[in-house]
C-alpha cells in the first residue's frame, strides 16, 4: 500500500498525510504554584483506546474520538514534542498525538483556556507485526503527575498472488477488490502492483494492457502500441497516482505522475530484463536482467549485481529495501542475492521445488521476504509470515506477487527520536491510511 532516497529524505517523503482521530479529555491547572497542582488535571473518556488491526506502513485512527477539555481555572499547555505526552511499552514508537483542531501552533503545542475543548488526533503506525500496545502518559502544564492511558494496537500484513489468467489470491489482511475472473485476454498477465493503502491493485499483461481494481487508477497503457518487446513488469509511484511499465529490452513507459528517468531500450543487453522496482520516494527505479545485471536510473543507487557471476538459475525478480539503500534478487531456484543494506534471511536454493520461483515481495520493515512459485507455492523467510498460498485456491501458472504493506517509519535507522521532530515530519509527509472499506480518499 514512497532524488537519491536517503534515510532522512525517506522519512520526509513517507511520513505524510496526517490523520484524524481520537480526542482526549484534558483539564487545566488549578493554581499557578506547583504545590497546588491537581495530581491529575487530565481526564480521558474513554479511559483506554483500542485500534483496529493495521497493515504495516499504514495508519489507523481511534474508532470514536473523545474530547479534550480544560476543566481547570487557568490556561493549560501541552507540548506534544516533549514529555508532556510520552509513550512506553512495545509500541512506544507506534503512536503519536497531534493537535488536530486544537488551538496552539498546529504542529506540536496545544493551548486551552479554562473551559475550552477541542479534538486532538491520536494515530497508530505499527512498526512490526503482532501486539504493539503502549501506555500514553499525558501531563500538561498544570498537572502534578501524568495520567496513564492504555493504547492497544496490532500490526498486520497480507499479500497477493496472481496467475497468467488474472486470477488474484489474497492472504492475511490483504483486501480483495476483484480480478479478471476468467474473462478472455489478448495476452497473459505478467505482473501486479498494489496502491500502497491496501485499497486496490493493478494487473498488467504482456502487451501492456492495464486492469484496475479497487482504488487503483487508470493512467494509460501500451495495449494499443506496437512494442518491440513484451512487457515483463510494472512498478507504482509513491503516491499511487502513476506507474511504470518495463519491457524485456528495458524500454520504459511512464504513465500518470510517473517520470521517465532512463531506459535500456537502445542498449544491447546480454540478457533480457525480467523485472523492475521503484525507489520508495518514486524518484527513480531499477531494472534487473535475468543474469542479475542491474540498471539504476534517477535516484536509484547501484549496490552490486550478479552480472559477472555464473548463476545456477536465472534471476526472475527483485525487491528494494524500505529505505532504498539496497535490494534483493531472486532466481528461479529461490536463490537470493542481497546487496546494499538488504539482509539475507534464507533461500530455497538448496531445496527441490515442484515449480520454479517466479517472483518475490519484501516485508515493509526490511526484515523478511516471500517467494512465490509458478504453482502458487509460497516460501517465507525472516519475519515474513506464512498466511496461506494459491496452491489451495486453484491458481494456475502464477506469475507475480505483491504485499499490501509499505515501508514503515520505524524501518529507518535515523528516525528522529524526539516527538517534536516526529511531529514536524508527519506534518510534511505522506502515510497511507489503513482502509476499513474498499474505498479511500487521499
Amino acid at each position: 500500500m514512497a532524488t537519491r532516497f536517503s534515510k532522512k529524505g525517506a522519512i520526509l517523503g513517507l511520513a505524510s498525510m496526517l490523520v484524524t482521530g481520537l480526542p482526549v479529555m484534558l483539564a487545566g491547572g488549578m493554581a499557578t504554584s506547583a504545590a497546588a497542582f491537581a495530581p491529575h488535571s487530565v481526564v480521558l473518556s474513554p479511559t483506554s483506546v483500542t485500534f483496529v488491526g493495521t497493515t504495516l506502513g499504514t495508519y489507523s485512527t481511534s474508532p470514536s474520538p473523545p474530547t479534550l477539555e480544560n476543566q481547570g481555572v487557568s490556561i493549560d499547555t501541552i507540548d506534544l514534542g516533549t514529555n508532556d505526552v510520552s509513550f512506553s511499552g512495545p509500541g512506544a514508537d507506534d503512536f503519536v498525538m497531534v493537535p488536530g483542531n486544537c488551538p496552539g501552533n498546529g504542529v506540536s503545542t496545544i493551548v486551552l483556556n479554562p473551559g475550552q475543548s477541542c479534538s486532538p488526533e491520536i494515530d497508530f503506525f505499527p512498526g512490526a507485526l503482532g501486539d504493539r500496545s503502549a501506555v500514553m502518559t499525558i501531563q500538561g502544564s498544570a498537572d502534578a503527575s501524568g495520567l496513564e492511558v492504555p493504547l492497544s494496537g496490532t500490526g498486520t500484513i497480507g499479500y497477493y498472488q496472481v496467475d497468467q489468467r488474472g486470477t488474484v489470491a489474497h492472504m492475511g489482511d490483504a483486501g480483495f477488490y476483484g480480478d479478471i475472473g476468467g474473462a478472455p485476454l489478448n495476452e497473459p498477465i505478467v505482473g501486479m502492483a498494489q496502491t500502497g493503502d491496501d485499497g486496490g491493485y493493478w494487473l498488467v499483461a504482456s502487451d501492456g494492457g492495464i486492469f484496475t481494481f479497487g482504488d487503483a487508477g487508470y493512467f494509460g497503457s501500451t495495449g494499443s502500441f506496437h512494442l518491440n518487446r513484451p512487457i515483463v513488469g510494472m512498478a507504482p509511484t509513491a503516491d499511487g497516482r502513476g506507474y511504470w511499465l518495463v519491457a524485456s529490452d528495458g524500454g520504459i513507459f511512464a504513465f500518470g505522475d510517473a517520470l521517465f528517468y532512463g531506459s535500456t531500450g537502445s542498449i544491447h543487453l546480454n540478457r533480457p530484463i525480467v523485472g523492475m522496482a521503484a525507489t520508495p520516494d518514486g524518484g527513480g527505479y531499477w531494472l534487473v536482467a535475468s543474469d542479475g545485471g542491474i540498471f539504476a536510473f534517477g535516484d536509484a543507487g547501484f549496490y552490486g549485481s550478479t552480472g559477472s557471476l555464473h548463476l545456477n538459475q536465472p534471476v526472475v525478480g527483485m525487491a528494494p529495501t524500505p529505505d532504498g539503500g539496497g535490494y534483493w534478487f531472486v532466481a528461479s531456484d529461490g536463490g537470493i542475492f542481497a546487496f546494499g543494506d538488504a539482509g539475507f534471511f534464507g533461500s530455497t536454493g538448496s531445496l527441490h521445488l515442484n515449480q520454479p520461483i517466479v517472483g518475490m515481495a519484501a516485508m515493509p520493515d526490511g526484515h523478511g521476504y516471500w517467494f512465490t512459485a509458478a504453482d502458487g507455492g509460497l516460501f517465507n523467510f525472516g519475519d515474513a509470515p506464512y498466511l496461506g498460498s494459491g496452491v489451495d485456491l486453484g491458481l494456475a501458472s502464477v506469475v507475480s506477487m505483491a504485499t499490501d504493506g509499505v515501508p514503515t517509519l520505524q524501518a529507518f535507522g535515523d528516525l528522529p527520536a524526539s516527538r517534536q521532530a516526529r511531529l514536524e515530519n508527519l506534518a510534511r509527509g505522506r502515510i497511507p491510511r489503513r482502509l476499513q472499506a474498499p474505498s479511500w480518499t487521499p
